[in-house]
């Protein structure tokens, strides 16, 4: 498999307005600080905090190094800089920068001047500042706090600050997957083995693996320098069924129906095709550029243009297309050579002109995704062309088990049916997609959950991309999105943050295989991939791949 990154998502880029911070992410922490003068002894919720110098008092207040509060108060993510020239300690905490200039005794918070009580000095190389001035700085970046919370008892001679901090928590409270068991161990069809560099599952219990012989980035990654890789077909118990070398192939990849893609060095040049699973060739390395099979044809593009052929090379649709899609549902999208859409069958005939919609989808479930001339507003259409649901939403998926989900103009975001009826609604943002949705894997089973994300301003002046997740019946939680996003033919690959590797549970959480992978694919026709990182007894490190079976078949 080229990437085996287990239970990960890739970064979405998010464009448009900035909402306010919303209250249902905030939670409040209270804190309380306390500072003994005369001794080092400061505190934060009771814990005693680094300092190594007395805490003293100076014109009525009590002082304390800038350092020791900043990191009891902000973390460890806090940063303080002195410029020696100004006499000035600048704070970076996320999004603020707070100036004390010692020389004008000022504390301004992202250039606005906050009130000052007493003077701040430099003693024994350190930056102290009044403890009362924690106030002011305290509430500019987000904290709570209000009067009386800082307090002085002058027979103990301890001063009490009480603030109040907030901060991000998207969770919402919602539940999430409660693990159970430990699992057996795993029943290898094929032992653990360094032999391979990859192994991508091509279905029904077959393979294809990869050796690297030239340079290549060992790990669970992508490779490089893959022409002089040699290339096996194998069976599920790692039997090597075919060998793929000429030393001439700079790619190969799982092309469908039983097919590789590969881009091949010719005695013509580079091109691309398609060989069988016994090394025939089925599309000669001609082309530009060469797509999967689905449901019998491949598109392909030259100089010409891009058109489709059959599993014997033979040309059935003319290389006269701008671009194409893969047939689904027994129509193909085409963009012609003027920039306008159309849905042909088989023999190329147009069935559907979409000449007047900016964007169109492939067919999923009878219907299509289509985008208004504008390229403003997502619609669906049937196979006969017709609109059955109108152009109105901002963005909309594909339908699957009978519903999909849309964002409307008001940026509110729905469940609906193939009527076009608003089942549910769910989390209102600015940017809505199918959270299980892997390019990289068209083929791959997808389990219909949605992910919206939207940024989100924090009290400090800092901002976070917050993402919520769904499935059919309402938000689910991120833990429980990952399990349900792995899950195929009954088991998920999930993480064990305790033995820090992957194992297998099932729908409810109860671990079926036990972990004990550095990482793990899901389930294919009875089959997965795993893998293990290893150190050789030369030092080096290397990736041990094995397959596995469903005990559940």
């Amino acid at each position: 498999m080229k990437k085996l990154v287990c239970m990960a998502l890739s970064a979405a880029l998010l464009a448009g307005s900035v909402p306010a911070y919303a209250a249902d992410y905030i939670t409040k922490v209270p804190h309380t600080f306390t500072a003994k003068v005369g001794t080092t002894e400061f505190t934060k919720d009771g814990e005693a905090q680094p300092l190594d110098v007395p805490i003293y008092i100076k014109d009525g207040y009590t002082m304390l190094p800038l350092r020791t509060f900043m990191k009891a108060a902000l973390g460890e993510k806090s940063q303080m800089v002195w410029n020696n020239e100004d006499k000035a300690a600048t704070v970076v905490w996320g999004g603020n920068l707070i100036r004390f200039s010692i020389k004008e005794n000022t504390i301004a918070q992202n250039g606005k001047d906050l009130p000052v009580w007493g003077k701040m000095e430099v003693k024994d190389g350190r930056v102290f500042v009044p403890l009362r001035n924690w106030s002011g700085i305290l509430q500019s970046i987000g904290y709570l706090m209000e009067e009386g919370d800082i307090t002085w008892d002058s027979t103990t001679r301890l001063a009490t600050i009480r603030a109040v901090e907030q901060k991000l928590d998207p969770s919402n409270g919602l539940e999430k997957p409660t693990l159970s068991g430990k699992g057996a161990q795993a029943s290898y069809t094929m032992a653990l083995t360094t032999q391979y560099d990859e192994i991508e599952p091509l279905g029904d219990g077959y393979f294809l693996a990869q050796k690297y012989t030239g340079e290549t980035n060992v790990g669970l990654g992508v490779s490089i320098g893959r022409r002089e890789n040699v290339r096996y077909l194998l069976d599920s118990k790692g039997k090597v069924l075919q060998t793929y070398d000429t030393g001439t192939d700079n790619y190969m990849e799982d092309g469908g129906e039983r097919t590789f893609l590969v881009g091949r060095n010719t005695e013509n040049g580079f091109g691309n095709g398609a060989i069988d699973w016994e090394g025939k060739t089925v599309i000669p390395f001609i082309y530009n550029r060469v797509e999967p099979f689905s449901e019998g044809l491949a598109a392909v593009s030259d100089k010409n243009g891009t058109g489709f052929v059959n599993r014997n090379g033979e040309v059935v649709i003319p290389l006269q297309f701008e671009e194409a899609k893969p047939f689904s549902d027994g129509l193909a999208v085409v963009k012609k050579k003027d920039g306008t859409y159309a849905y042909i069958d088989k023999t190329g005939k147009i069935v559907i002109d979409a000449a007047n919609y900016r964007h169109v989808e492939s067919f999923s479930e009878g219907l299509a995704m289509v985008r208004s001339s504008d390229a403003r507003r997502a619609g669906f259409i049937d196979q006969t062309g017709k609109e059955v649901i109108p152009c109105q939403y901002r963005w909309a998926g594909y339908f699957r088990n009978g519903a999909t989900y849309a964002s409307d103009a008001e940026g509110k975001n729905w469940l609906i049916d193939q009527t076009g009826k608003r089942l549910k609604r769910i989390a209102d943002a600015e940017y809505l997609v199918y959270a299980d949705d892997d390019r990289t894997k068209p083929n791959q089973q997808k389990n219909g959950m949605a992910m919206t994300e939207e940024i989100v301003n924090l009290p400090d002046g800092d901002h976070e991309h917050v993402r919520r997740y769904f499935d059919e019946t309402d938000e689910i939680s991120y833990e429980t999105y990952l399990l349900k996003k792995g899950l195929s033919e009954g088991l998920a690959p999930y993480w064990d943050a305790t033995a820090k590797k992957y194992g297998y549970v099932n729908e409810s959480g109860t671990w079926v295989i036990a972990p004990a992978f550095d990482a793990a694919e899901r389930f294919q026709d009875g089959y997965a991939v795993v893998a293990n990182k290893i150190k050789l007894a030369d030092g080096t490190k290397d990736v041990e791949w094995g397959i596995i079976r469903n005990p559940n078949r």
